[in-house]
């Protein structure tokens, strides 16, 4: 049945007209054809006018950009003993879709279908055994692979799944970035042209994209064999998806040596390898060469066809440090030796009965049982041992307890990173700068220098020390503890030599407190030494203006006193005493102290230093002469472990309280030659007890090391 056009319109004459849609269609057609045609012709014109030139550019190869890490700098001592440097191996890199557990769909999907012809692709059950076939494929192909480099299955496992962690990370932050700009609204502000891009392009969000990372080749294992490589080179058919490569990787020879000046590489926020610690961090602009940059060719079939390199690597510069090799190595054997007689006695303020064997939590800890508290107890052990010229600032030694390997950093194995970073004793953490404790009696220096320069007391001016300062039970020297006595008259000197606690109380009481904050601020005290090492710490220097922000209340006697003897909230790293013994051996020079010698550019370090603004050259002999009977006295509080009939040695002993029941840290620092001082030393034992019985050996031994190696 046909409509009746002719009675519709009879029946709606008074309407108003109404388009035939027949018309419109037509309209419709014609404006499609006439851009269609339009389409046509100028792709006929391109055709005619440009087609040859098109074709001859899609024939053209594609390029394809790759980086060529330049060789980092070594890092040498100072007797060109290379510390670190960069050495070529030979790795094994496998593509990542045989790396991924479980695999990717697409990939599996496509490496099952290459198995089957286009009828057998209909099977169901041929399907499944060419899948099957598939999986054991790349199960073998992963056994053999390991089992060649010689390594376990499941450290195999672990290192495939660390390689697709991190390249998942990397396609999900992408994807992330890509969804989330999807997601923003059209800015009203935008062009038409802008807005229809943004419609054609981005809405609906496309499927999820595919990096460049997922299409790789990632390195799973590196310094093969000859034998490794040889097999995987001349049969590449039972390594699907392998291919050896080569690589440059840090090494650090001489293993846990200077490793905390050193420091390691590691992956920085761009996920690139930098220097995250040590000299390595510190001088990164200077051990960084500029990458290489090398092209390939790639045809249509994507194989390669040429390369050339469009700009050629460009090594890093060397740097050279101050340390010496054979001391460094002494002071961390001392360190070891010391941590180790720290496990076998346990030393604490209240002593222990009973040794339960070499049962510590880590390398550098014990546990005892105390029969005072029937209980269990961790006793964390650290240390650090340093020398420094006293002239240049130059450091020759810097050892930190415990130590650790930089190239478990290179391997990057999970398990003993993890084991690392999760070490209770911090072995990462470098004790000669960022180990801020308590002084001690080492501190009595600077109040020493402040009573004789405020006038509060004369060089010979005596002193009777009763043991005690006011009452029997507080405000005590050791030898009042130990032996119910006092030292009797002491001169200044004397009580540097005999450790007086009660003659520093008594005249610091006097004195009051702004003349000893203000020389110990003038020693460094409160403040980085500046050394060229990252993450120095500075510690607390108390003073009337801070005290309320440090312990809550206003200052008192009781603080100054406590600051006399390097107590209360004061703390300072072994760099920072370290300094303040050269400064007292060089004559009021405050240097710099550093590790880096020379570099590109730079030569020899030179002397780098502040003057300490004394008013009488008698101070620093009083001081000296109070250093020197420390030692050489026979009444001297390390004579007994430090006193070396050939080699005059000035220092300080000390051991500062740490409260509860804890043992108190030991500290030695001081200088030698003492007639004629060359270098200053200092050795800080954590929790290690009495510094004369602890530190005192080290220190012996140290400076006897350095005269066996010339350096006296």
């Amino acid at each position: 049945m046909f409509f009746d056009w002719r009675k519709f319109h009879e029946r709606n004459a008074d309407a108003p007209a109404v388009v035939d849609p027949r018309r419109r269609l037509k309209i419709c057609m014609a404006g499609f054809a006439a851009a269609l045609l339009l389409v046509f012709g100028r792709v006929v014109q391109l055709e005619t006018t440009q087609g040859a030139a098109f074709r001859r550019e899609a024939m053209q190869p594609t390029e394809k950009e790759i980086v060529m890490p330049a060789r980092r700098g070594r890092i040498l001592a100072r007797d060109g003993t290379v510390l670190a440097r960069d050495r070529t191996v030979l790795a094994l890199a496998v593509k990542y879709r045989r790396l991924q557990d479980p695999p990717d769909k697409r990939w599996l999907r496509a490496a099952v279908r290459s198995r089957l012809s286009k009828a057998d692709r209909k099977d169901a059950d041929k399907v499944a055994a060419a899948r099957a076939e598939v999986l054991a494929g790349r199960s073998g192909l992963a056994d053999r692979l390991a089992k060649l480099c010689g390594i376990p299955p499941e450290q195999w496992a672990a290192r495939a799944r660390k390689i697709q962690d991190r390249v998942e990370r990397i396609a999900e932050s992408v994807n992330r970035r890509r969804q989330t700009k999807a997601a923003e609204p059209i800015d009203e502000d935008s062009s038409w042209a802008d807005r229809l891009c943004r419609l054609l392009l981005d809405a609906p969000p496309s499927p999820r994209i595919i990096v460049a990372e997922e299409l790789e080749h990632h390195v799973v294992a590196d310094d093969l064999s000859p034998a490794a490589v040889a097999e995987i080179e001349n049969h590449p058919e039972r390594y699907p998806g392998a291919k050896i490569v080569t690589l440059s990787r840090r090494s650090y020879d001489q293993g846990t040596l200077a490793a905390h000046a050193i420091g390691h590489l590691g992956r920085g926020e761009e996920e690139e390898t930098v220097g995250l610690m040590g000299v390595e961090r510190q001088c990164e602009p200077l051990l960084r060469g500029r990458d290489g940059l090398s092209v390939e060719l790639i045809d249509r079939g994507r194989r390669v066809i040429a390369s050339h390199s469009r700009r050629d690597p460009a090594a890093g510069h060397d740097v050279v440090l101050t340390i010496d090799p054979a001391l460094q190595r002494t002071a961390e054997d001392l360190l070891q030796s010391a941590a180790k007689r720290c496990r076998n006695y346990l030393l604490r303020k209240n002593s222990f009965d009973t040794f339960f064997g070499d049962v510590a939590r880590s390398p550098s800890a014990v546990i005892g049982e105390s029969h005072s508290r029937g209980r269990l107890c961790y006793i964390p052990f650290g240390g650090a041992v340093a020398v420094m010229d006293v002239n240049t600032g130059a450091l020759l030694a810097v050892a930190s307890e415990p130590a650790f390997d930089p190239n478990l950093f290179v391997s990057g194995e999970n398990d003993e990173l993890k084991a690392l970073f999760n070490d209770e004793s911090h072995p990462l953490f470098n004790r000669v700068v960022q180990m801020a404790i308590p002084p001690g009696s080492t501190f009595k220096v600077v109040s020493a220098v402040a009573l004789l320069e405020s006038a509060t007391v004369g060089p010979r001016e005596p002193f009777d020390c009763q043991g005690y300062l006011h009452r029997p039970d507080r405000q005590r020297c050791e030898i009042f503890v130990r032996r119910g006595v006092g030292h009797g008259e002491v001169t200044l000197a004397d009580a540097l030599a005999v450790s007086c606690n009660v003659y520093f109380f008594h005249f610091t009481g006097e004195m009051g407190p702004r003349p000893l904050v203000d020389w110990a601020g003038r020693f460094g005290f409160g403040r980085p030494t500046g050394v060229d090492l990252p993450g120095e710490a500075a510690g607390p220097l108390p003073s009337p203006e801070n005290i309320r922000q440090l312990e809550g209340h206003a200052w008192r006697t009781a603080d100054t006193e406590a600051l006399a003897i390097g107590q209360g909230s004061l703390t300072a790293t072994p760099l920072q005493m370290l300094r303040m013994m050269a400064a007292v051996a060089n004559g009021g020079r405050l240097v710099t102290p550093h590790v880096v010698m020379r570099g590109e550019g730079r030569g020899e370090r030179g002397e780098n230093s502040a003057t300490i603004p004394f008013s009488s050259p008698r101070t620093l002999s009083a001081i000296r002469e109070g250093l020197l009977r420390v030692v050489d006295d026979p009444r001297g509080t390390a004579h007994g472990t430090v006193y070396i009939e050939s080699i005059p040695v000035a220092g300080k002993t000390g051991t500062a309280e740490t409260g509860g029941d804890l043992a108190g840290h030991a500290w030695f620092a001081g200088y030698v030659p003492a007639d004629k001082p060359k270098y200053a030393f200092v050795v800080a034992l954590e929790h290690a007890g009495s510094a004369a019985a602890s530190a005192g050996p080290v220190a012996k031994r140290l400076v006897l090391r350095m005269k066996q190696l010339g350096l006296l």
